[in-house]
């Protein structure tokens, strides 16, 4: 079971229990999106993939191995390396921290609240100030 919310124009989707599962948040307005995986059984063990609102794909798994169309099978050589694609997409692989300070600094519009402080992945409306996770 999930719960989702909407929050000043950011979508926030995340495991009801809280100890393992997806966690989602889209800017409605630019199309970024943020998405972090927690395994429960493995505490502090996050799968991280950023989506920026100029289509720039950022994920933390640096040992990541994608198959495209059936054909095309493309893997990292590692962090801060790039895999293309046949239809001009990339994906980076990147370090979390470095893709949670990237998403700080590029998820919102000039004008928009920043409802998510994705470096200390904590959300905050006007009343309210939670962690996405707790430790």
């Amino acid at each position: 079971m999930y719960a989702e919310e909407i929050i000043q124009g950011i979508r926030i989707v995340r495991p009801g229990n809280r100890e393992g599962g997806y966690y989602f948040v889209e800017n409605i307005a630019t199309g970024a999106c943020f998405t972090l995986k927690r395994i429960a059984q493995a505490e502090g063990d996050f799968t991280v993939m950023y989506k920026d609102s100029f289509g720039n794909v950022m994920v933390n798994n640096k040992n990541l191995k994608i198959t495209f169309n059936k054909d095309e099978v493309m893997q990292f050589q590692g962090y801060r390396s790039h895999v293309y694609f046949s239809n001009d997409m990339s994906i980076t692989a990147l370090p979390m921290k470095d893709i949670q300070e990237i998403a700080n600094k590029t998820f919102y519009n000039e004008e928009q609240k920043h409802v998510v402080d994705f470096v200390r992945l904590v959300m905050s409306d006007y009343n309210r100030a939670e962690f996405l996770l707790r430790y």
